[in-house]
């Protein structure tokens, strides 16, 4: 029934606003394809493809874990902590891989955008991204039987959800991505999975307080995805492709952006006052209140859609996977020093 409600949203939108954001991602495209594959390092080739802007959602997560479990009480075993960095990169970067290749290969990749589009570009082929990817998910599978054999079975289950949304965000078998699906993929496998994962490795015992922890950060992460998909509310559904954002329209998505980025801060709220209730055992630490730092960013971001440039709008995942870089790193910062305080 939602995919029904914001017709004439959508419209006035196209009305208002696609027509300065399609002239500016053409002046971006011009600008992306001017350049030859051969006239750029082979290194920052591969960067765009990788995306590395987006490992914020990633890393960090793993860093957070490890906050939470240090803040804890538990020691920091760093070679199991540097197999579950590996690992979740690995697959990170294997799924951004495959989502370029399905989306050109579905016509939905048409643009060029700023922070990436090496296959769009024509910069790598489908084929050497296909490989990369495979190899790039076997590196995370080993890492991940190393860490079942260490930490148990719990670890082979949150990384076999981990591989199955990753693999399964846009490859034709599952297509998360384009049965509107993706946000829900993403909020799983970027929040909890890394999140209690990287606790469990460290910890082998089971908590709330990374489980609950695990929410805000991965708001954020939703929002990077959302801002993609907001910008390309219109071109979507033309090629099969339903997001949130296609059914919820451009006002529904700008609210739902705003959700999504003072969320962590009402989380963080409600966190601290879980505090004061006896016999819950939730102690959040004081010093996370340093994360309201990143809330001014956050003000800015939810009004570029209506004060910003086109511009802007086009590289809003980018801007928002700032924020998030911000966010967690107070966070995790907090949880380490809330130990000694």
């Amino acid at each position: 029934m939602v995919a029904f409600i914001d017709m004439d949203r959508k419209k006035e939108s196209a009305a208002t606003f696609s027509a300065p954001l399609k002239s500016a991602v053409r002046d971006m495209a011009q600008a992306g394809k001017v350049v030859e594959a051969g006239d750029l390092p082979w290194f920052k080739v591969w960067m765009t493809a990788v995306r590395p802007f987006a490992y914020t959602a990633s890393a960090l997560a793993v860093v957070l874990g490890l906050a939470i479990a240090f803040y804890s009480g538990y020691p920091i075993h760093w070679g199991p902590f540097a197999l579950t960095l590996l690992g979740v990169l690995c697959f990170h970067t294997a799924a951004n891989l495959l989502n370029d290749c399905y989306d050109h290969r579905r016509g939905l990749d048409t643009q060029v955008f700023p922070m990436s589009g090496a296959v769009v570009r024509g910069w790598l082929t489908e084929a050497k991204v296909f490989r990369a990817a495979a190899l790039l998910l076997s590196v995370g599978v080993l890492c991940g039987l190393y860490l079942t054999w260490y930490a148990g079975w719990v670890v082979l289950l949150l990384g076999g959800l981990g591989a199955l949304f990753s693999v399964g965000y846009t490859t034709p078998r599952f297509c998360f991505k384009y049965v509107g699906l993706g946000d829900l993929a993403i909020f799983f496998s970027f929040g909890i999975l890394i999140v209690f994962g990287t606790f469990w490795v460290q910890a082998k015992e089971f908590r709330w307080l990374p489980v609950l922890w695990s929410l805000p950060p991965v708001l954020l992460t939703n929002g990077i995805l959302h801002a993609n998909n907001w910008r390309d509310l219109e071109s979507d559904p033309q090629r099969g492709c339903r997001t949130v954002a296609n059914a919820l329209g451009s006002r529904g998505s700008e609210a739902y952006y705003r959700v999504q980025v003072f969320g962590p801060f009402v989380l963080l709220a409600v966190y601290l006052l879980l505090d004061l209730i006896p016999g819950l055992g939730i102690i959040t630490p004081l010093t996370t209140l340093s994360a309201v730092l990143a809330l001014p960013l956050a003000i800015r971001l939810a009004r570029v859609k209506r004060h910003g440039t086109p511009e802007q709008f086009a590289m809003l995942d980018g801007s928002t996977a700032q924020l998030h870089l911000v966010f967690t790193v107070l966070c995790s910062v907090a949880f380490f020093a809330g130990r000694y305080l």
